[in-house]
C-alpha cells in the first residue's frame, strides 16, 4: 500500500526526532535541554502537524499523527517527550481550531505552529485530579470579566506555556457543575507559577502548578461555549490524548517486545516454553491494538467522541494491558535480567496505560450500563 507523501515525510520527521533524543536522554540536559529541544521541534515544523494549513500548519489528521508516534518510541524516542508533544498537538487541532473564536485562532494558532507558544491544559487540581465532582476553581463574572480564583496541578507543558486554560466552575445546577475553559495568558495578574521537582519518569516532560488569587481576564478568553466546556473540551480532549498516546504505549510495548525476544536468544536451546508462547501472544496482542488504535483515530476524527470512538478506546486499553502483562511473564520466563527494558522505559509505558485507567473505567461502565438499560449496542 503508498503511503501518502506527507504521512512518509513525517514519519521521517519523527525518526530523526528520535534519534536525537536518545542521544539528549544520555545527558543531564535538564529544563534548558528540554527548551532547546521544543524550540528545535518548532523551527522544523514538528509542533505544527495538526494546526490547519491556513494557520501557517499542515492540518494532519489523528491516524498520521498516531503513526508517527508509535514510529517516534520504537525507534528509541521518549514517551514523555511522545506525551508534551501529543498534547501541544491536541491543544492546537481539537480545541483552538476547532472551538476558539476567530481571533483566538488567528492569535494563537501560528505561534503554536513555529513553537514560540505553548498552551498548557489546567485542569487537575491537588485533591480532586481531574474528577469534575472534586474540582473547587471558580471563576465569577463581573461586568465584561471574570474572576477566578483556585489552585491547578500537574500542568503538562505549563513550565513553557505562554497560555494556560483554565478549568473553573462558573455555575451549579440542581447539584450539577458547569464549567467553562478561559485563555489564560501565563503574565496575567493573579496567576502565580509554581515549579514541581521532576517525578523521575516520563522524562523530559514538564509539568508545574498555577494558583489563581483574584485573576481577572476578559470575557473573550472564554474558549468554546460558555458553561459546556466539560463536554466540549475536556471529553474530546481526554479522548485524542488516548488517541495519540496509543501510539506512544504501542511503540514502546514493540521495543520491550525486542527486548525480550533479544535476551531469549542468548540462552538457545534453553528457552522455557511459556516463555516462547507469552512471546507469540504479547506479538498477537500488539498487533491487535495497533488495527484498535487505528479505528479508534479514523473514528475519531470523523465524529470528535461518540460511542464508536468509546468503545474502540475501551477495547484499546484493556488489549494493551494485556500486552503489557503478556510481555512481563515473558520476560520473567526468559529469565531476562532486565525486564524493564532500556533506561526508563518499561516504567514510563505503564505510566502512560496508567493515564488512561480512570477515563477508560468510566466508559466501560457507561457501556455497561447502557446496555443494561437496553440503550447501548455490543
Amino acid at each position: 500500500m503508498d503511503v501518502p507523501k506527507d504521512h512518509a515525510r513525517r514519519l521521517r520527521q519523527a525518526l530523526s526526532l528520535a534519534r536525537r533524543d536518545a542521544l539528549l536522554s544520555q545527558e543531564d540536559g535538564g529544563p534548558d535541554g528540554f527548551g532547546s529541544l521544543w524550540a528545535s521541534m518548532g523551527r522544523r515544523g514538528l509542533l505544527g502537524w495538526s494546526v490547519p494549513a491556513a494557520f501557517g500548519g499542515e492540518g494532519a489528521r489523528y491516524a498520521e499523527m498516531l503513526s508517527a508516534m508509535d514510529g517516534f518510541v520504537r525507534a528509541g524516542g521518549r514517551p514523555g517527550l511522545a506525551l508534551s508533544w501529543a498534547v501541544h498537538l491536541i491543544v492546537a487541532k481539537t480545541l483552538i481550531a476547532e472551538c476558539g473564536t476567530g481571533r483566538q485562532r488567528r492569535e494563537i494558532l501560528p505561534a503554536m505552529a513555529s513553537g514560540k507558544q505553548t498552551v498548557s491544559i489546567a485542569l487537575s487540581e491537588p485533591e480532586a485530579g481531574n474528577d469534575p465532582k472534586g474540582i473547587r476553581t471558580r471563576a465569577v463574572r463581573s461586568g465584561n470579566r471574570y474572576v477566578l480564583d483556585g489552585e491547578k496541578t500537574w500542568l503538562t507543558n505549563g513550565p513553557l506555556a505562554d497560555f494556560f486554560l483554565v478549568f473553573a466552575v462558573t455555575a451549579r445546577r440542581n447539584g450539577r457543575k458547569s464549567f467553562s475553559a478561559f485563555l489564560v495568558p501565563k503574565d496575567a495578574p493573579g496567576l502565580v507559577v509554581r515549579d514541581l521537582p521532576p517525578p523521575g519518569f516520563l522524562e523530559p516532560a514538564r509539568h508545574c502548578a498555577i494558583g489563581l488569587e483574584r485573576c481577572t481576564v476578559p470575557a473573550a478568553s472564554v474558549l468554546g461555549r460558555e458553561g459546556r466546556a466539560w463536554e466540549d473540551l475536556s471529553k474530546p480532549f481526554r479522548a485524542a490524548e488516548d488517541v495519540l498516546l496509543s501510539g506512544a504505549v504501542l511503540g514502546g510495548l514493540e521495543r520491550l517486545l525486542r527486548h525480550a525476544i533479544q535476551e531469549g536468544r542468548k540462552k538457545p536451546g534453553k528457552t522455557a516454553a511459556d516463555g516462547v508462547e507469552r512471546v507469540g501472544e504479547a506479538a498477537a496482542l500488539l498487533e491487535a491494538a495497533r488495527h484498535l488504535a487505528r479505528e479508534a483515530a479514523r473514528s475519531f476524527e470523523a465524529e470528535r467522541g461518540g460511542e464508536a470512538v468509546e468503545h474502540r478506546l475501551v477495547s484499546l486499553h484493556r488489549v494493551v494491558g494485556h500486552a503489557r502483562d503478556s510481555l512481563c511473564r515473558a520476560s520473567e520466563a526468559l529469565g531476562s535480567t532486565d525486564p524493564g527494558g532500556p533506561g526508563t522505559l518499561g516504567e514510563d509505558i505503564d505510566r502512560l496505560i496508567a493515564l488512561g485507567g480512570a477515563a477508560s473505567r468510566a466508559r466501560r461502565r457507561k457501556w455497561g450500563h447502557a446496555l443494561l438499560s437496553g440503550k447501548g449496542t455490543s
